[in-house]
C-alpha cells in the first residue's frame, strides 16, 4: 500500500506490507523504495515491511539544498510515527545505512536490530569529500552523464556485463529524480558524521552485509569497524560488489531473514 506522510511540509512517499514485527526497508543514493520489492514481498510473509522513499528521490519530495542524515532520518521517523511504530529492526543499503544509523541515533530504544547492507559508520575521508564536490560539479553541468559513470562503478568489475541491461534501468529511474535532490543527497553524504561510537555503545544486534569485491567500501574498513563494536557480526560475499540485491539476491535475503528472526 503506497501512502504519504508530510514532513515539515513535503512530501514523504512509502509503502507498507505485511503484519507483525515490523522491518524498515531504507534504499540507498540514486534507489528508491522499488529496489527492495523482492526483499519485500518475502519478508511481509512473516513481518512487517515498510520501505520509504527517502527525501530528493524516488516518489519524495526535496526539502533544501542539503539533505543531512539528520534530515533524511527524521522523515523516516515521520513514517513511523505515522503509522504508530514504536519497535522495529532496520535494514540501510549504502546511503540508507547511514540513515538507519542516524535513525538508531536519535531512537535507540525503539531499535531491535540493524542491518548495514553494502554500509559503513565510518565518516567520508577528506579525499572523499574532495571526490564528492567533484562528483557535485559533474552532477550540475549533465545529471545524465554523471548517473551512467557511477552506477556501474557499484557492481563488482566482473559482474558490470552480466548487469548491464539492470544497469541501464537503475540509470533511467535515477535519471528521473531531480537534479537538486541528488546533489543534496551527495552533500548530505559527504557530511555526515561518525557512527562508530554508535557501534561501541549500543546493545541491539548488528549485522554488516558486505561484498568483497565492493568499490565503495573497502573489507578492511568493515573489519575494522566490527572489531570495536558491541553484538555486532559480519556476513562476507565473496563474490559480489555493492549491489547484493541485485547480485546474489537470494543469498543476501537469506542472511536479512536469518537475522530478522533471530533477534
Amino acid at each position: 500500500m503506497r501512502k504519504t506522510v508530510k514532513y515539515k511540509g513535503v512530501d514523504v512517499v512509502y509503502s507498507h506490507f505485511g503484519s507483525g514485527e515490523v522491518i524498515v526497508l531504507i534504499h540507498g543514493f540514486l534507489e528508491e523504495r522499488g529496489m527492495w520489492s523482492h526483499f519485500a514481498a518475502e519478508l511481509s510473509g512473516t513481518n512487517r515491511v515498510v520501505c520509504v522513499d527517502l527525501l530528493g528521490q524516488g516518489e519524495s519530495s526535496c526539502l533544501g539544498y542539503i539533505h543531512s542524515m539528520r534530515v533524511q532520518a527524521e522523515a523516516v521517523a515521520a513514517v513511523l510515527k505515522q503509522e504508530g511504530i514504536n519497535e522495529f529492526q532496520v535494514v540501510g543499503h549504502s546511503m540508507g545505512g547511514y540513515v538507519a544509523l542516524e535513525l538508531a541515533k536519535i531512537n535507540p530504544d525503539k531499535v531491535r536490530g540493524l542491518v548495514l547492507f553494502h554500509s559503513t559508520a565510518l565518516p567520508d575521508s577528506e579525499e572523499r569529500k574532495l571526490d564528492r564536490e567533484r562528483v557535485i560539479k559533474l552532477a550540475q553541468r549533465n545529471k545524465g552523464v554523471y548517473i551512467k559513470a557511477v552506477i556501474p562503478n557499484l557492481f563488482a568489475d566482473s559482474l558490470q556485463g552480466k548487469f548491464s541491461e539492470k544497469i541501464s534501468e537503475l540509470a533511467r529511474t535515477a535519471n528521473e529524480f531531480p537534479t537538486q535532490g541528488i546533489i543534496a543527497n551527495i552533500k548530505g553524504m559527504k557530511d555526515r558524521p561518525s557512527y562508530a561510537d554508535l557501534l561501541s555503545k549500543t546493545q541491539f544486534p548488528k549485522l554488516f552485509i558486505h561484498g568483497e569485491l565492493d568499490n565503495v567500501i573497502s573489507t578492511k574498513d568493515i573489519l575494522f569497524q566490527v572489531q570495536s563494536a558491541t553484538n555486532t557480526d559480519v556476513a562476507l560475499l565473496p563474490e559480489i560488489g555493492h549491489m547484493g540485491h541485485i547480485e546474489a539476491p537470494e543469498k543476501c535475503l537469506n542472511i536479512i531473514k536469518s537475522f530478522c528472526v533471530n533477534n
